[in-house]
């Protein structure tokens, strides 16, 4: 077991909605010949659903914008709160009932394992961590209250506050890789990020979001990139290491004291 630098946050009402971490490899150009012995392996794993798709994918060249489609499985647990994504060039892991990182870790290496079980000397080249929380003031407060002021957005007499909605990036180097936070609000319902929208898993909220409940959205987004071939003790070190960055950058710099009694 690694050594955590802070330690572990158990929350009775944590915020998390999604966890998940993206393995990028080399393209696997008969990933769809491999596909269905990995399938088989998962379904006996505990996910039995399968979806595939077909996805439209628009790459930046020097020649200008490229598209192109491309295959996507999707696998399921019975009650769509663990998934698993596999494309020719990346696989995901995401998990809507997180615990603690320990027991994520875990499932990931299985995941890992039953893939590289299959296809064979994978060379990795990107790991990216990402975590969403989904903040929901209490009575008499508001989201203002569960972040740090540097996130607070605008604040003018002219701007109504019923109306306002944030937008906000920071992207910074860390050690390991880089760290992409970002705070999105809405009044839609939408309790992930805009690009994770067409996923099929389910999150346990209590209550549902009301019509025109102000939403908002805390994305940590660690990532790095390497060349190196799959070895499953490299790969737990580096999103290990990738978790406590985000960890730190969440207590220390994003939410308050406040905010981490509040989900006590």
């Amino acid at each position: 077991m690694k050594k955590r630098t802070l330690p572990a946050l158990k929350l009775q009402k944590s915020p998390l909605v999604l966890v998940l971490c993206q393995v990028r490899f080399s393209p696997i150009l008969a990933m769809a010949d491999y596909f269905p012995k990995v399938q088989d392996s998962l379904r006996l794993k505990g996910y039995p659903s399968v979806k595939t798709d077909i996805v439209q994918e628009t790459l930046f060249t020097p020649a200008g914008l490229t598209s192109m489609k491309k295959s996507r499985w999707r696998v399921f647990n019975k009650d769509l709160t663990e998934s698993i994504v596999v494309t020719e060039d990346f696989i995901v892991f995401q998990t809507t009932k997180y615990t603690v990182f320990e027991n994520f870790v875990q499932k990931l290496a299985e995941v890992m394992e039953t893939l590289a079980s299959v296809v064979k000397q994978l060379a990795i080249q990107r790991i990216g961590l990402r975590y969403i929380d989904l903040i929901r003031p209490r009575a008499n407060e508001t989201w203002r209250n569960y972040v740090r002021p540097e996130l607070h957005g605008l604040s003018n007499a002219v701007l109504k506050p019923d109306t306002q909605l944030q937008l906000q990036q920071t992207v910074a180097n860390t050690e390991r890789g880089t760290l992409i936070t970002r705070l999105y609000q809405n009044r839609e319902g939408q309790i992930f990020p805009p690009d994770l929208t067409d996923d099929s898993l389910t999150a346990n909220l209590t209550p549902l979001p009301d019509q025109g409940e102000l939403l908002t959205l805390i994305d940590l987004d660690h990532f790095c990139t390497v060349q190196c071939d799959y070895e499953p003790a490299q790969l737990e070190d580096i999103v290990w290491q990738l978790h406590d960055d985000i960890d730190r950058v969440f207590r220390e710099s994003v939410v308050t004291p406040s905010a981490l009694k509040a989900w006590e």
